[in-house]
């Protein structure tokens, strides 16, 4: 009953330290029922994220008794209300829907030499904190919250700083390719 413990623990004392024990063994789950929702990965990603904030809200209101059962349903609602605000957003905000259609981009994952160079020359133009973000992100494997803790900001700074520097870095890799083509 160690589920129940933390949840009585997290709900007496408000620990964050408890949330993340209890919710750190269902991350793999939530992200394949996101993914399978939301046909996406950086979404899926994101999603896991906002679930445990949601949860970190919800459980200090709320008695649970099957955590896991609890938790799916309100992953399955979290991936309902995001996919009916896609269906519902503003042409404006397609942006940010082409930045992660197709082919995901991770700087982690690119072998060819020249495109490793092109990439090591974009990274060099993203301003500090997202160069550091990424890096610590992509390279050391290190989670948000580690690279919140090391960098002194908060965890939802070093998402977003995450999602932006990758895109431009997709952005100047684009750029730097297209310029490649032309040169040719």
């Amino acid at each position: 009953m160690k589920e129940q413990s933390l949840l009585a623990a997290y709900r007496e004392h408000g620990k964050m330290d408890d949330l993340a024990a209890l919710y750190k063994p269902m991350m793999p789950l939530v992200y394949g029922s996101c993914l399978k929702y939301l046909r996406n990965e950086a979404d899926a990603e994101d999603a896991v994220m906002d679930i445990f904030e949601k949860i970190a809200v919800k459980l200090r209101k709320t008695k649970i008794d099957h955590f896991k059962s609890w938790l799916f349903i309100v992953t399955k609602n979290h991936c309902f209300e995001k996919l009916r605000q896609q269906k519902n957003r503003d042409p404006k905000d397609l942006d940010a829907a082409v930045m992660y259609s197709g082919q995901v981009f991770h700087p982690d994952s690119i072998e060819d030499r020249e495109e490793k160079d092109r990439l090591r020359k974009c990274l060099e133009q993203l301003d500090h904190v997202q160069h550091a973000c990424v890096d610590l992100f992509y390279f050391k494997k290190m989670s948000y919250q580690e690279i919140a803790d090391q960098l002194s900001l908060q965890y939802n700074q070093v998402r977003s700083r995450i999602q932006n520097g990758r895109r431009n870095l997709k952005l100047c890799m684009e750029r730097a390719a297209a310029g490649r083509k032309v040169k040719k």
